[in-house]
């Protein structure tokens, strides 16, 4: 990838609070940690059955510039882009130069 107009969108990236709960559960809101631009690209969405209902599942890809903040990323958090809140999959450098991040998310499931 090569320019940054190929950067278009604006990604602002969420972490929960560390609210625990008298289970031991974290329950704190999501709130912004930081936002920057970035190339959006949904893959083909998929249903499945689950318990007997239909699922749609949608993933993507989301391409960052490396950061001091991006690189803190972890599956824990959401990134919300194009209107729509994605929960996190996975994290991997895009480049051999550690220049740029793919992130892998999916809307349409449980955090």
């Amino acid at each position: 990838m090569k320019g940054a107009g190929r950067l278009r969108h604006r990604v602002t990236f969420n972490r929960q609070g560390e609210e625990i709960d008298d289970y031991g559960n974290v329950v704190g809101e999501f709130a912004p940690l930081f936002t920057v631009w970035g190339n959006v690209r949904e893959t083909t969405g998929k249903e499945r059955v689950e318990a007997g209902a239909v699922e749609n599942v949608r993933t993507a890809t989301i391409r960052i510039r490396t950061s001091p903040q991006a690189n803190g990323l972890t599956e824990a958090d959401q990134a919300v882009a194009r209107g729509e809140t994605w929960n996190i999959r996975g994290i991997a450098h895009a480049d051999d130069k550690g220049a740029m991040l793919d992130i892998l998310v999916e809307s349409g499931v449980a955090q």
